[in-house]
């Protein structure tokens, strides 16, 4: 069984060589391969050479190249590489670099992605394929949530063009336009003022008091705000008291590495009472309750956006006002005081310094960022 030996390491090299290879690609090489390795000189059937193996098959004296493409045209054919199909490559590829709240929303994206394309073949697709999907998308969805629909399939096909699974794609520049802005609002100074002195007004052993207070003068994440403890309340050295965004502990994540970092809090800022938290801190502590958030991260999202927001504005609330908000708020409010985007970045903890202000500095010192917000905050008065 040298003969064997040999044709199974040749095809395996094949194999490693080139992993994209479909299988009409194998197909082609085996039939080529055999006829180079297992012709005799005497032109005798190459299935002779396999000793009884064959002995009672009866072979027709036709050419061997001939014989197997009549024997391998009876393989299943070529299977459509769908966007599933491709998802699942991307996932065992990828999938390790996410962090487990991504892969859980990457994993419901690429679910809905599926959906709305309908099986179609990208080997074969247009750009009207692709237009007349993020059509689909749109119905009953905002532009920004088919844009990250969008940015998703577009993380898969950009990897199965570099791996070597499709060759071109037409996704560029598919992201709608129209009605983006929009959807991007952020509070009014004076709004801003509202929603704390609303907070204010709650009792100093709510948690929905701080979880508003905090996201009006730190620009946090609402999951980042309902996952602090009481160890991330932190005093440097030099006296400032901060918030330790990180996802240190059980059910801790981050949205990225620039997310984690230390936002000072600034006392009076918009009316905001350091005093009073520490007091609820110490509480907190007390009863050794380790997180400050007496509601989970789904249930504060529903009181903030659905009730304490429209309570606190009253007339001057709109549709598309919520907690994200504040970010979009600060963020404004840093970019008219003219703070740098090295700066902004310390507070906001966003991925890209590019785009601090266009949507809404790691390593810079948590007294610097306090010198810079409490001139902010004073300033604004």
């Amino acid at each position: 069984m040298d003969t064997s030996s040999h044709l199974l390491a040749s095809l395996q090299h094949f194999h490693i060589e080139r992993p994209e290879a479909s299988w009409n690609d194998l197909r082609e090489y085996l039939v080529t391969l055999v006829s180079r390795t297992v012709v005799s000189a005497d032109d005798s059937h190459p299935f002779h050479h396999w000793g009884d193996l064959y002995r009672n098959v009866n072979v027709p004296p036709s050419p061997v190249e001939t014989r197997y493409r009549e024997v391998m045209s009876t393989a299943p054919a070529e299977s459509p590489m769908t966007f599933d199909a491709l998802a699942q490559l991307y996932m065992a590829d990828r999938a390790g670099e996410q962090k487990p709240s991504t892969l859980k929303e990457t994993t419901l994206c690429h679910k809905v992605i599926g959906e709305h394309l309908e099986g179609l073949d990208f080997r074969n697709h247009s750009r009207e394929d692709l237009v007349a999907f993020r059509g689909r998308l749109a119905q009953g969805r905002m532009p920004s949530t088919v844009n990250k629909l969008i940015v998703k399939l577009s993380a898969v096909l950009a990897w199965a063009v570099e791996n070597g699974h499709l060759s071109k794609t037409y996704d560029k520049k598919l992201k709608l336009t129209k009605g983006i802005e929009s959807t991007r609002k952020a509070f009014s100074q004076h709004q801003v003022s509202k929603l704390m002195e609303y907070a204010n007004d709650l009792p100093e052993a709510s948690w929905k008091r701080w979880l508003l207070s905090l996201g009006i003068i730190t620009g946090g994440r609402l999951k980042e705000i309902c996952q602090l403890t009481t160890s991330d309340v932190v005093v440097s050295d030099s006296g400032v008291v901060a918030i330790h965004i990180n996802e240190n502990g059980e059910g801790k994540s981050i949205k990225n590495k620039q997310s984690k970092r230390l936002v000072p809090l600034i006392d009076g800022a918009y009316g905001f009472d350091l005093a009073a938290f520490l007091r609820y801190v110490d509480t907190c502590r007390a009863e050794d309750a380790t997180e400050l958030a007496q509601l989970g991260y789904r249930p504060s999202g529903e009181w903030v956006n659905q009730q304490g927001i429209p309570a606190a504005l009253a007339d001057t609330y709109e549709r598309g006002l919520v907690f994200h908000s504040l970010r979009h708020s600060l963020a404004s409010l840093m970019q008219t005081k003219g703070v740098s985007v090295l700066h902004a970045q310390a507070v906001m903890g966003h991925a890209s310094r590019t785009i601090t202000f266009d949507t809404y500095g790691n390593g810079v010192p948590v007294e610097v960022v306090a010198d810079m917000l409490s001139k902010v905050f004073c300033e604004n008065e």
